[in-house]
């Protein structure tokens, strides 16, 4: 049975989803709307169709990956009461604090556009605060400068 891991944004999901067979990066726009381009990342923050099937659709997906891979990387908070209720392990990753203008960098760089960017410093300590009081989250990683995912996730398994 595969470990939920919220990742924040900017911590390499997609890189190592592509590296490692028993990881999937479980983006969930491609659930969230409509003929949405999940590899897109200019796309954030914009106005987009919303499908009707969500989150329905999101979590059904989550339960189909669960026992296929050890790790399964998320980021929508809607993932909050899904995995409480249905007592499914997880973690969260996320920055140290001081970290904001290396991940705003990191966006830039990914091509994150400027209103989502935006919105992500704006909201920065709010959602760090968030992670470390998240009392049911079996682990909690704080990375550090120049760290990744890749970086703190034990026994991965390369392609």
């Amino acid at each position: 049975m595969g470990i939920f891991v919220y990742a924040f944004t900017a911590t390499g999901k997609s890189l190592i989803a592509k590296k490692y067979k028993n990881v999937i990066d479980m983006e969930s726009t491609i659930y969230k709307y409509v003929s949405q381009n999940s590899e897109d990342e200019s796309l954030k923050s914009t106005n987009r169709k919303l499908n009707s099937a969500w989150p329905q659709n999101y979590f059904d997906a989550l339960n189909e990956v669960r026992d296929k891979y050890d790790y399964i990387l998320i980021s929508d908070e809607i993932c909050d009461d899904f995995l409480i209720s249905n007592k499914y392990e997880y973690w969260w990753v996320y920055p140290n604090e001081s970290l904001k203008e290396e991940y705003m960098q990191r966006c830039r760089k990914r091509g994150n556009n400027e209103e989502f960017i935006y919105w992500y410093s704006k909201l920065w300590k709010e959602w760090i605060t968030k992670c470390k009081k998240d009392k049911n989250a079996s682990k909690h990683i704080e990375l550090n400068s120049n760290q990744y995912l890749e970086d703190v996730l034990p026994n991965l398994i390369k392609k």
